[in-house]
């Protein structure tokens, strides 16, 4: 049997299910659309969940490597903060829901990260020692930490970014234009 149908075979089911939310979510994000909040959470739920999975099965048998993934995070958190761009949000219906742009970097961010995740779990699951593989495990941790911090930076954009939306937004009159006065 070939080497690909081989992976393929031995690739847990909800990787496929995980790769299919991805795509369509991804391939949506290409249109200006108007979507329920819930739904932009999604994609992040998806990273943070593996992310955490991630640490829990390998720092299991290394507690060394929640290091690893903390650390990870914290940059993918400060890379998430810094480069999360809602400018052209604009939310709707009290927060629930939320218009935004099309764009294909959901897309590519979104393949860029599984196509590595996968990657790097092909690569454990073949390395031809320990070593090799430990080393691999490093970087799967890592890569882990950096997209659920990612997210997580995101995230807290995006809530400060609906926050504010729901806060009302007060002018004060010009003074002088004021009535009764």
């Amino acid at each position: 049997m070939p080497l690909s149908l081989t992976i393929l075979e031995h690739t847990p089911w909800w990787v496929f299910a995980v790769l299919a939310v991805l795509i369509v979510t991804g391939v949506q994000a290409m249109r200006q659309r108007v979507v329920p909040v819930w739904r932009l959470l999604i994609v992040p739920a998806i990273f943070i969940g593996w992310g955490v999975l991630s640490l829990v099965q390998r720092s299991a048998a290394a507690p060394v490597l929640a290091l690893d993934w903390i650390a990870a995070a914290a940059i993918g958190a400060a890379i998430g903060l810094a480069s999360a761009r809602l400018g052209a949000f604009s939310f709707a219906a009290g927060g629930r829901a939320v218009r935004v742009p099309g764009t294909p970097i959901p897309l590519v961010r979104s393949a860029a990260i599984f196509v590595t995740k996968y990657g790097l779990a092909v690569a454990v699951a073949f390395a031809a020692t320990a070593p090799q593989r430990a080393q691999l495990v490093v970087w799967d941790v890592a890569v882990s930490g950096l997209a659920a911090g990612y997210f997580i930076g995101w995230l807290a954009r995006f809530a400060r970014a609906l926050r504010a939306s729901e806060t009302p937004q007060t002018v004060p009159p010009i003074p002088g234009t004021e009535r009764g006065g």
